[in-house]
């Protein structure tokens, strides 16, 4: 995913599992084209204690 795509990709995971963390496992990015803030976005949420995200590629 490109532009628009990845954030409304990066925006939806982060929306999971912000709501719910213990429901994704894993996470498949590697066909979109993550910025810094994306990035940010995504680490913030790995390190709170109840998310249960194993991988992520």
């Amino acid at each position: 995913f490109l532009g628009p795509a990845a954030d409304e990709a990066c925006q939806y995971v982060t929306g999971i599992v912000g709501k719910n963390p213990l429901l994704l496992k894993e996470v498949n990015l590697n066909e979109c084209e993550l910025g810094d803030t994306r990035v940010k976005q995504i680490a913030s949420l790995l390190q709170d204690k109840h998310c249960k995200l194993n991988t992520l590629t």
